[in-house]
């Protein structure tokens, strides 16, 4: 079977499609899985494994910036080009589906595909879509969501809820880990997404700044920052004398996930889905920005009771102080909220995935004999 895989730049779409596509190749080992990304997205791609694609071609960057300025037009003027490549490179190709994990980068392939019929498949990572998806959902054969009650413009055709599709790293040190005593110091993982973060990194840097010699006595912190803020936040660390590890970028998550008593991070979909596959508590401050979509996805959560959250805003600090100081004094208090985040895990949503995408190839194959 030959695949075609659109995924955007970042981390939150990268690796679900890495995810499936990993998966898919092992269930299949003679498919065939080409991506198509964006130039931004290389980083992440180099330190995959290899032999997941059999190609991966990089846009140009364009996006679909809201207001009014050239950066608007600029997706107009690339259109033509795009539609263009999406053509010749589906022609030359012939996948028998394609399979698009949202941002900018999947729309003008998927769209084409569908003008080709060739079967597709969207998977949508966020409780909130972003406008590529909202644009692509009437016209895709089948969507699948990570969580149940995303906010779809309109209703799409087929629609499944299987959660997100993780790493199969991440999920076998899932599976493997054996629950145990905390280990001493009590151990904080901050991740800000696979970019980092700068405004999650002032926010703990400042809370944990603000918490008595004593207390930080009893913490160590694991803390993925992002290149650009790397070297201050060690610096503000050391100054605190603080048990801490800091990293620009962290390739195997189910080493600190395993290490850690408690999770201080953004609400991309992709983080909490691996936090709730090692069942570790959350507190959560979303991205304020990209439509707000992230608060959704801590909503989501915590409704089921698998995390706390507060918005990025001038209270962020102090609500953080408190809760830190509470799980100080408690670590015990975390207990129901690590169980309820085991209990959202979804570890079987690649396996649903791949399911639902050798359903659909089969049944095309069926029409069209």
């Amino acid at each position: 079977m030959r695949l075609v895989v659109y995924a955007g730049p970042t981390g939150g779409h990268v690796f679900p499609a890495q995810s499936f596509s990993e998966g898919f190749r092992k269930y299949f080992p003679d498919s065939r899985i080409d991506l198509v990304t964006c130039r931004r997205a290389k980083s992440l791609i180099d330190k995959m494994p290899q032999g997941i694609f059999q190609s991966v071609s990089y846009l140009p960057e364009f996006g679909f910036p809201g207001g009014f300025s050239w950066k608007t037009l600029k997706p107009f003027f690339l259109f033509p080009y795009l539609l263009l490549q999406a053509l010749l490179f589906l022609k030359r190709t012939k996948p028998d589906l394609c399979v698009g994990f949202g941002s900018f980068v999947s729309y003008p392939g998927m769209m084409v595909a569908h003008g080709l019929k060739i079967p597709t498949l969207i998977h949508e990572q966020n409780r909130v879509p972003g406008k590529a998806t909202h644009w692509l959902i009437p016209h895709m054969d089948v969507v699948a969501e990570s969580f149940e009650g995303t906010r779809f413009l309109q209703k799409p055709k087929i629609l499944h809820t299987i959660g997100l599709p993780l790493r199969s790293f991440i999920v076998d040190a899932a599976a493997r880990a054996k629950g145990g005593a905390t280990p001493r110091p009590f151990t904080l993982l901050v991740v800000g997404g696979s970019q980092g973060s700068q405004g999650l990194n002032m926010i703990v840097t400042d809370a944990i700044a603000s918490l008595s010699d004593e207390e930080r006595s009893k913490i160590a912190v694991i803390h993925i920052t992002g290149e650009r803020d790397k070297t201050w936040v060690a610096e503000r660390y050391e100054q605190l004398v603080l048990s801490n590890e800091v990293h620009p970028f962290y390739s195997g998550m189910d080493e600190l996930f395993q290490k850690a008593d408690l999770a201080i991070t953004r609400a991309g979909a992709n983080t909490l889905f691996e936090l709730a596959a090692f069942g570790v508590p959350a507190f959560v401050i979303p991205y304020p920005h990209a439509g707000g979509h992230q608060k959704y996805n801590a909503q989501s959560f915590a409704e089921k009771g698998g995390l706390i959250f507060h918005d990025e805003a001038p209270g962020a600090k102090d609500w953080l102080v408190k809760q830190l100081r509470k799980t100080i004094e408690d670590p015990g208090s975390l207990a129901e909220i690590s169980k309820a985040m085991r209990e959202v895990a979804r570890p079987k949503a690649t396996e649903e995935l791949i399911e639902i995408a050798r359903k659909l190839i089969e049944t095309h194959e069926n029409r069209t004999r």
